[in-house]
C-alpha cells in the first residue's frame, strides 16, 4: 500500500517541491557506481559521496582506507537529506515528497516551504545521531517533517492510496491524518526491532518536529488558519463535548432561548427551578433545519437558501452551524442577492466571531457593502470597518492587495 496522490487541488505550481525531487535524482546518478562484485552487478555509493552522510562516531568508510572521527560536521546534516543507498529508496522518498509537499508547497509559499524542509531534515538527523552510531542517509527525515506538518495543517485531506491484495488492486481514499499516524506508529515499533537497517527514528524525529513547526506556525498565526486545521478540528471535538454534556444535563437548544450561563442566577443551570418557563417554539422550525441540512449534504445548495429563507421567514434570528451558513450566505451572494447574504454573513460573524478564516468572511462582507449594496449612510463606514479588521490576518498577497485598494477607495470617496 503506498500514496499516489490527494483530493486537495493545486491552484499554484509547487516549484520548490519540483526543484527538491530533481534534485535528489540528479545527486542520486551522480554519486554512484555500478561495480561487479563476485557475479552481480551492483550500485554503490562513490567515496566523496560517503563522506557527506550523516556520520556519528569514528565510521569505516567501504570503499575507502579513511576512517571518519568524531562527531557529524554541521554539513552533513543538510547533505545527508540529498543522498539514497538505492534506487528503491529514492523513488520511495520522491513518491513520498511529491504526494505530501506539493499541498504544503502551495500553502506555505516556496522560501517557507524549503526552509522547513531543510530544517525537518537537521531536527530528524539529530534524533538519528541521539538514537544510533550508524551512518545515515535519505530524505525521508525531511519528508517525515513535511508529513507531521501536513498532519497538523492538512489533517482532513484525503490521501489516494494504491494497494493490491495478491491479484486484487484498487485505489481507495482515507484521509491523511488516519494514514500518517499509522506510518508513525509503524515506526515506532520497528524502532525497537534490534539491528534494523531503516532509522525509524528519525523518522518519528522529523514527524515530531513537523507537528511542532505546525503547532507554532498555527499559534503565532504566521500561516493562514483553515477551517479543517488540526487546532480547528480539536476546538470542534471540544465544542461538541461541551455540547453533548450541556444536553445530557438538561438543556434544550431549542426550547431554552437563554445561554445556561445566564440561567447560573435562576439557581438551576440546565431549567431546573427556572422562575418561568421558555416561550414555546414555532414546530416548523426544527423540520426547516433539518431540510436545509439533508439538502446541504446532497449538494443542493439553492434548494438550502430556499429553505433557508423560508426559516428566516419564520424566525429572524435563527443562524445555522457554521459552515453551514456560509455555504449559504456564500450561494446567496453568488446569486446576486446581496441585502440577504450580507445579513447572513452578519449572523455568522454574530455567532461565531472565532470561527477560523474569519478574515476571509469580514473581506468579503466588506466588498459585499462596499460594491454592491444600495449606499446608506452606514455602508461605507461598516465595510471599512470590516476590511480593517481583516486586513492584518490576510497572508495571501493578493487578497491583502484588494483588501488595501478597497480601503483607499473607501476612504478617498466623498463623506
Amino acid at each position: 500500500m503506498f500514496p499516489i496522490g490527494t483530493d486537495r487541488p493545486l491552484r499554484r505550481t509547487p516549484w520548490v517541491n519540483y526543484l527538491l525531487i530533481a534534485a535528489n535524482v540528479v545527486i542520486y546518478f551522480i554519486s554512484h557506481r555500478s561495480v561487479i562484485q563476485g557475479h552481480q552487478q551492483v550500485v554503490e555509493l562513490l567515496p566523496w559521496a560517503q563522506k557527506l552522510m550523516l556520520l556519528p562516531g569514528a565510521q569505516d568508510l567501504p570503499t575507502s582506507t579513511e576512517i571518519v572521527h568524531g562527531i557529524p560536521a554541521l554539513s552533513q546534516y543538510i547533505t545527508y537529506q540529498f543522498l539514497h543507498h538505492d534506487i528503491w529508496h529514492l523513488l520511495g522518498n520522491m513518491l513520498f515528497l511529491y504526494v505530501f509537499g506539493n499541498n504544503l508547497n502551495e500553502k506555505l509559499g516556496h522560501t517557507a516551504y524549503l526552509l522547513i524542509y531543510l530544517t525537518g531534515g537537521i531536527m530528524a538527523g539529530c534524533g538519528q545521531v541521539l538514537t544510533s552510531t550508524a551512518p545515515t542517509l535519505g530524505a525521508s527525515g525531511s519528508i517525515s517533517a513535511i508529513t507531521g506538518l501536513f498532519f497538523v495543517l492538512l489533517p482532513r485531506t484525503n490521501i489516494r492510496v494504491f494497494f493490491w491484495i495478491f491479484f486484487y488492486m484498487d485505489i481507495l481514499e482515507i484521509p491523511g491524518m488516519w494514514f500518517i499516524l499509522f506510518s508513525v506508529a509503524k515506526d515506532i515499533v520497528e524502532g525497537f526491532v534490534p539491528n534494523s537497517p531503516v532509522a525509524h527514528w528519525a523518522h518519528v524525529s522529523g514527524n515530531a518536529a513537523g507537528v511542532g513547526i505546525g503547532l507554532l506556525l498555527l499559534f503565532t498565526g504566521l500561516v493562514q488558519r483553515d477551517h479543517y486545521d488540526l487546532l480547528a478540528l480539536i476546538d470542534r471535538w471540544r465544542r461538541r463535548r461541551q455540547y453533548e454534556s450541556l444536553v445530557g444535563k438538561g438543556y434544550d437548544p431549542f426550547l431554552t432561548p437563554t445561554p445556561p450561563a445566564a440561567l447560573a442566577s435562576t439557581g438551576s443551570l440546565f431549567g431546573v427551578g427556572r422562575s418561568a418557563p421558555a416561550a414555546p417554539v414555532d414546530p416548523r422550525i426544527t423540520p426547516l433545519r433539518d431540510a436545509i441540512c439533508e439538502a446541504l449534504r446532497a449538494h443542493q445548495i439553492p434548494q438550502a437558501v430556499a429553505k433557508y429563507h423560508d426559516l428566516r421567514t419564520i424566525d429572524p434570528a435563527q443562524v445555522m452551524a457554521a459552515q453551514d451558513q456560509l455555504d449559504i450566505a456564500n450561494q446567496m451572494m453568488a446569486d446576486g442577492h446581496y441585502v440577504v447574504a450580507a445579513q447572513a454573513y452578519e449572523d455568522y460573524l454574530r455567532v461565531y466571531p472565532k470561527a477560523p478564516q474569519i478574515e476571509q468572511v469580514e473581506l468579503v462582507l466588506g466588498l459585499v457593502y462596499a460594491r454592491y449594496l444600495p449606499a446608506p449612510t452606514t455602508a461605507p463606514q461598516r465595510a471599512a470597518e470590516l476590511i480593517r479588521a481583516a486586513l492584518p490576518r490576510l497572508h495571501e498577497p493578493s487578497q491583502r492587495a484588494l483588501a488595501e485598494s478597497e480601503l483607499l477607495r473607501l476612504e478617498a470617496a466623498p463623506k
